[in-house]
């Protein structure tokens, strides 16, 4: 197998490898980078100490776990497992700093990458391995914290001269869409590390590339992509397996909501569906109206959703044991789809409909999260300055368009 392409990333080698094509069929499948790895590229770790970053997501497509298949693989000596938020097994809860230690199941050594001051790969990590590998499912929104985990393990490896290779795995939205503020200098955090929009329309391997490249870090990387991937794809037609990427994203639908509804929760005044069976999925209270609601934003003609009346009573978290209603949000085309601009129609729509109801929580933690997870201030600022939400989102786009001019350059062609 020979590489498909080799690229000059500044002082660094990008290297992508051959995407090994399926034998044509009516419905075409999806090879993930871990199965494309396996049959093909194994020879990128002959003779190496293999650490490698992952979780629950990095299956095949019968769902037989990486860690397992690379452990049995006779060209592959796997001796650490590096843990991103959720854990190797992902059954941390958001937010909770996650042990090292040993993995009960495989008994490698276990390093964590969100535990403590920082989120990079502790040094003696490092010097365990020869090179790490990358393989995790991403849900495309920058408040997710799996992107960042990549781009810190990137930087280590750029330090230490160690290689960093990428599994590619599908975008839920296709690849295609790009909304949301670019995170500016003061909001840089772990849920946006670098200054990128809220949601970046890239598989992870193009993002490493992106920000290989764009943000400098020019480490020693290769991007192994999928089979049979096209750029527009829903995840359903990739005809791969979705295993929860954490323990609020269930499914696909889940995923695709957490860009349009996951800053929204941090208001504190409405219920998104956690603590009940449709986690990002809702918006509701016991103030709101669930009929006007559903008519008033299908009336925006937001691209690429529609809402349903719902009426539920949640049993943990907000609004615990209440009657509640609201919206149910139901992603029609995920190409189409702006998160983060029915983020904003969904908050605008509060302001206006239930001036009496719709308050912040004005704790300063919260209002910062808020804010870091928009990417600015200004966001939050307009809001409350009463400006609709096409006047907030058009204050996007001269950064968007700049993002979409670079990101272009760092799509895998044979996506396209």
């Amino acid at each position: 197998m020979k590489y498909f392409l080799s690229l000059l990333l500044g002082a660094c080698l990008c290297v992508v490898m051959t995407a090994a094509m399926p034998a044509h069929t009516a419905t075409p499948k999806v090879r993930s980078g871990l199965e494309v790895f396996l049959q093909y590229h194994t020879g990128l770790v002959k003779g190496k100490r293999v650490g490698l970053v992952t979780n629950p997501t990095g299956v095949d497509c019968n769902l037989n776990l990486g860690v397992d298949l690379m452990r049995r693989h006779p060209g592959i000596n796997l001796v650490a497992l590096f843990a991103p938020e959720h854990g190797i097994r992902g059954n941390v809860r958001a937010g909770d700093n996650v042990a090292g230690g040993k993995d009960p199941q495989t008994g490698l050594p276990v390093y964590t990458l969100y535990g403590g001051k920082d989120h990079k790969p502790p040094k003696a990590g490092m010097d365990a391995i020869d090179v790490m590998i990358f393989d995790i499912q991403d849900v495309g929104s920058r408040a997710y914290t799996y992107v960042w985990h990549m781009a810190e393990c990137m930087s280590a490896c750029a330090m230490a001269g160690k290689p960093f290779i990428v599994l590619d795995r599908p975008s839920v939205y296709g690849g295609v869409p790009i909304d949301g503020a670019i995170t500016e200098k003061a909001y840089i955090s772990f849920i946006g590390l670098y200054p990128v929009p809220r949601v970046y329309g890239l598989t992870m391997g193009e993002m490493a590339r992106y920000l290989n490249k764009e943000e400098k870090i020019n480490c020693k990387l290769t991007v192994v992509p999928m089979a049979g991937y096209k750029r527009g794809m829903t995840f359903e037609e990739t005809g791969l397996p979705w295993v929860p990427t954490s323990p609020y994203i269930p499914d696909v639908q889940s995923a695709l909501c957490f860009a349009a509804t996951g800053a929204l929760g941090e208001i504190g005044c409405v219920n998104i569906g956690i603590g009940y069976t449709l986690p990002f999925k809702t918006v509701a209270a016991k103030w709101m109206n669930a009929e006007r609601s559903a008519q008033a934003l299908n009336a925006q003609n937001l691209p690429g959703v529609r809402f349903r009346p719902i009426y539920y009573k949640p049993f943990a978290g907000m609004a615990k044991d209440q009657d509640i209603q609201g919206v149910q949000l139901h992603i029609t085309d995920p190409t189409q789809f702006k998160p983060a601009t029915t983020e904003v129609a969904l908050i605008c729509h509060l302001r206006d409909c239930y001036p009496q109801n719709f308050k912040w929580n004005t704790a300063p933690a919260v209002l910062k999260t808020f804010d870091k997870a928009m990417g600015t201030a200004q966001t939050r600022s307009d809001i409350n300055a009463r400006k609709t939400w096409q006047q907030i989102v058009q204050r996007w786009q001269p950064g968007l368009k700049a993002f979409d001019v670079k990101r272009n350059r760092y799509k895998l062609s044979y996506y396209n």
